[in-house]
């Protein structure tokens, strides 16, 4: 059933108007034949009164129209049907020309009245028809069970309305032959009020469909409706009142009449249509106005959103860093402890969960913004898969779970970013390992469906998703219900891998028999011909024999903590380091110490990292020193300033000490971004 909406208060307040007059007019008019008074059914005193089955059919439809604004629709219904009656009986007698013996019922003995009517008691056929199409509406906009009803019922309702104000313009003007000739326009001066007034009473009950809909709508076609319409209405009935009043007193004759009639419509209308499209005009700026002012405040809040995400997560990556650093030094102990190394693998772990969900969050904010720039080259798919099982394999063997994977030969290339990708799978191996009991099962299937796609599916024997759920699975912060869930999370790396595959011109779905009967999860992605191959790249393996290199480090970080950790680090690295906790401080040292390498955070009090790296660069010395910024902020933007200040490697922290091993004992790689 169509939800009906609210009316708008004027059209309630004069719906109850229009309905409480017909309600006591036809009380009145129906009295006057219990009370023998006439002038109480003839207003005009002209002879044509309203007749007591009329003024029925009044007392009715204006309570059916009360009970629709009450929502007593069965009543109202009932109503209908006695109207539609009433008027439909006089309809059959007048066609059939059948005498029903019904009119008379309620005239009490009156013989007055009956001036120009065919039968004593019967109404004039406008009459007739009239209140069958009234009665008719009522019915139908009483039907709420479906939509086609209640929209038709305005458009019948307005029948009665049409012959009402033709025949009060009748009145109105004296043209007679609108409302005496008794076989065709009959009707009493009141019966034809009651029957406008009732009429626009059913119209206003149906306010979700035409016209009223467009009467209260806020566009501005129905601000020119509800500005334009009464002035169509009353100007022309006022300038023919005008025009007929000057030629009755002899001011001017027909011709002149009509002549001035006809451009005082076109002043008044044209006027009045400039009126109303002026003032469309200005709302229509205003709303333009309101609606720009809107859309700048969601661009400043959604900017102010992610400099707030960059900046969290650079504060929550500043206290990991520390923590990592000690569960470095924990682990790098010459005599082992079991308790403090199973202690040592929990932390780092929550470390790396901790900075994982920053990464999704500041990625899912440039994904959004659409700022994230896919770095796409040929990879074997297959090999990116692989990779990103073997991150999670910590957590598999935690697990006790067993992992199948099923690849073709030869391997499938695609055109695609290889981190992005590798975070995509990473996640769905992930979650897939998360939320299974221990001891599960994952199958990972990697095939080729096509000439030019490539389809992964990984399926697993855990919690399965809700049928309700599977819609939504993807959306932003859709979670499947936690209860019994041990793990949490932020509802983000599922939208996150949509939202990367869709970028890579791929597809993703889930599908899940129900709760408890395990998740499939498929991906699509565009792949490359069979015959394009992949040039093999073998990494450089160290050197055995190569003595280790001992080199001067400058630790520059306002976090005391994390440099200290680092600086103990280093050292049992066999490095000769030492410490800044400020930009000038770190100038300083790096003046007077001239160091091999300078391991830099970048928002540092007084000078910050980014000026600090310039002025290195600016002195000789400076050239040939390897720069490492290390920071917590690592969006593309971040990267790219570090590198333009003069930084040759750009480390997010938290940060594994062997990468930083790796890159101050490696010199081609020095001069890279990582």
């Amino acid at each position: 059933m169509p939800e009906v909406r609210t009316v708008h208060r004027s059209s309630s307040a004069v719906r109850l108007i229009l309905a409480v007059y017909a309600f006591v007019g036809g009380l009145v008019s129906f009295f006057a034949y219990v009370a023998d008074a006439p002038q109480l059914a003839d207003w005009l005193n002209s002879g044509i009164s309203i007749q007591p089955n009329a003024a029925i059919a009044v007392v009715a439809a204006a309570l059916a129209v009360m009970l629709l604004s009450g929502g007593y629709t069965s009543a109202a219904k009932v109503l209908g049907v006695l109207v539609a009656a009433i008027g439909g009986t006089v309809l059959v007698q007048y066609a059939s020309g059948i005498d029903l013996g019904i009119d008379s019922l309620f005239l009490f003995g009156r013989t007055w009245g009956n001036s120009r009517v065919l039968v004593p008691g019967r109404m004039g056929p406008p009459g007739a028809i009239s209140w069958t199409m009234i009665g008719v509406a009522i019915v139908l906009a009483s039907i709420r069970s479906r939509g086609w009803p209640r929209a038709v019922a305005p458009m019948i309702a307005l029948v009665a309305t049409a012959i009402a104000t033709l025949s009060l313009i009748g009145y109105l003007y004296g043209a007679s032959a609108l409302y005496t000739v008794p076989t065709l326009t009959i009707i009493a001066l009141q019966t034809a009020t009651f029957i406008l007034a009732t009429s626009i009473g059913v119209v206003l009950s149906v306010p979700e469909h035409a016209p009223v809909r467009l009467l209260e709508d806020e566009t501005p076609a129905g601000a020119l409706i509800r500005r334009v319409f009464p002035a169509v209405i009353a100007v022309p009935i006022v300038l023919g009142m005008i025009r007929l009043w000057g030629e009755q007193s002899g001011y001017y004759d027909l011709p002149f009449g009509t002549a001035i009639r006809s451009v005082a419509e076109i002043i008044l209308m044209s006027a009045l249509l400039w009126w109303a499209a002026n003032t469309i005009s200005r709302q229509a700026h205003a709303r333009q106005y309101a609606e720009d002012q809107l859309l700048e405040s969601l661009r400043d809040a959604d900017r102010r959103k992610n400099k707030f995400l960059a900046t969290l997560a650079h504060e929550l990556r500043n206290p990991l860093a520390p923590v990592r650093n000690a569960v470095a030094l924990l682990k790098s102990r010459t005599q082992p402890d079991p308790l403090i190394d199973r202690v040592s693998e929990v932390i780092e772990r929550q470390v790396a969960l901790m900075a994982r969900l920053m990464d999704d969050l500041l990625d899912i904010g440039r994904i959004t913004n659409d700022r994230l720039e896919l770095r796409r080259e040929r990879v074997d798919l297959v090999a990116i898969v692989r990779d990103a099982i073997e991150m999670c394999q910590p957590l598999i063997q935690r697990s006790g779970h067993e992992v199948s994977v099923m690849a073709p030969q030869p391997s499938i290339v695609v055109e695609a970013d290889p981190a992005r990708l590798g975070q995509v799978f990473g996640n769905l191996v992930n979650n897939a390992c998360r939320y299974m009991a221990a001891k599960g099962q994952l199958w990972v299937t990697i095939e080729r469906t096509g000439p030019a796609a490539a389809v992964v599916t990984i399926t697993d024997t855990g919690m399965g998703i809700p049928p309700e759920q599977l819609s939504s699975i993807f959306e932003m912060f859709s979670q499947v219900d936690r209860t019994n869930r041990p793990h949490g999370g932020l509802g983000i790396g599922l939208h996150l891998v949509k939202r990367l595959i869709e970028m890579h011109g791929g597809h993703v779905s889930a599908h899940s028999d129900g709760a408890g009967l395990g998740s499939r999860f498929t991906v699509r992605l565009p792949a490359l011909p069979e015959s394009v191959m992949i040039d093999a790249k073998p990494k450089p393996l160290p050197t055995p024999s190569e003595p280790r290199v001992s080199r001067r480090v400058l630790v520059v970080d306002d976090n005391t903590d994390n440099a200290e950790l680092l600086k103990i680090l280093l050292e049992e690295g066999g490095h000769e380091t030492f410490m800044a906790h400020d930009g000038v401080e770190g100038l300083a040292a790096a003046e007077r110490l001239r160091p091999d390498v300078v391991l830099m955070d970048l928002g540092l009090p007084r000078i910050d990292g980014f000026d600090a790296c310039r002025r290195i660069r600016e002195q000789p010395w400076g050239k040939q020193v390897l720069m490492i910024a290390i920071t917590g902020w690592g969006q593309d933007v971040d990267r790219r300033k570090s590198q333009e200040a003069g930084f040759d490697h750009h480390l997010v922290k938290p940060v594994d000490a062997n990468d930083i091993s790796a890159l101050m004992s490696g010199s081609a790689a020095v001069g890279q971004q990582s």
